[in-house]
């Protein structure tokens, strides 16, 4: 489909480099002035930055601030301590203004969670627990927003054989903030279904959800193949998150690789 939030292909103000890497502009300004961040001058010698070295950045030079957030976080949700991790995750959307920045942070954050248990650093109890915590947290606070019944409606679901729905529970909060009602699908959704809610009239977007641990891409490609063609002729905008191996460029179909992106497309689809 055609970008509908131009900012993703385009180089980045200073402004809008600062507000990626959580920090103000002067440190983004000194940091390309040291030649620690690729940048270009426009002719009337303004910086811009292309996003894919802001993001490389970011990974790259990720704060001791953060890692600490990270951690105080994951210690309360694998203790259940669930009022206290709520309590941060609000201050941190005080913070950041946005739940989309917030799920970055939490997203990173779950990553880290991953390799623990990979690692068996942290038992599958402990893992549970940490991500019930974190979906009834993020839940209480989806009450939390006003919602207008003839607002726009989005279906969320996991591809067929992924377990996973975190991902879908943080983009119903960036869904909320942006005004959309959700309709919840849940995990491991059958393709009937998706064919089914792709139809209804109600439904203007449905967001499918795929990992590469759960979902083979020969599998993914194929359930792209049945709802694309269906959700063009509903005029239904069909988005693939999750780090699974989505085909792209295809049916319009839009793949959205993370939270903030996310919120760019809700914003510039407005």
């Amino acid at each position: 489909m055609s970008n509908p939030f131009p900012e993703t292909n385009t180089a980045l103000s200073s402004t809008e480099a600062a507000r990626i890497l959580k920090v103000n502009t002067s440190s983004v300004k000194r940091w390309a002035d040291e030649g620690k961040l690729p940048c270009s001058r426009t002719p009337g010698g303004h910086r811009r930055f292309e996003r894919t070295d802001v993001e490389h950045f970011r990974q790259e030079h990720r704060t001791a601030e953060s890692d600490a957030w990270h951690q105080a976080l994951f210690t309360l949700l694998i203790e259940g301590r669930q009022f206290e991790a709520e309590a941060m995750l609000l201050h941190k959307r005080a913070q950041l203004g946005r739940w989309e920045d917030v799920g970055d942070q939490i997203g990173l954050m779950l990553h880290e969670m991953g390799l623990l248990w990979a690692k068996g650093d942290i038992t599958i109890y402990q893992e549970h627990v940490a991500s019930e915590c974190l979906t009834r947290c993020i839940n209480r606070i989806l009450h939390l927003f006003p919602r207008d019944v003839n607002g726009p409606l989005c279906a969320l679901a996991s591809a067929p054989g992924e377990q996973h729905t975190l991902g879908l529970t943080i983009s119903e909060l960036i869904l909320a903030e942006h005004g959309w009602n959700s309709m919840w699908l849940g995990r491991m959704c059958p393709v009937d279904t998706l064919v089914n809610v792709a139809q209804l009239p109600n439904v203007q977007m449905l967001v499918v959800s795929g990992s590469v641990y759960s979902c083979l891409p020969s599998m993914l490609g194929d359930l792209v193949r049945t709802l694309g063609p269906i959700c063009m002729a509903h005029k239904t905008q069909l988005i693939l998150g999750g780090q699974g191996a989505w085909p792209e460029d295809v049916f319009d179909v839009l793949r959205v690789k993370n939270f903030p992106e996310f919120g760019r497309f809700l914003r510039f689809s407005a």
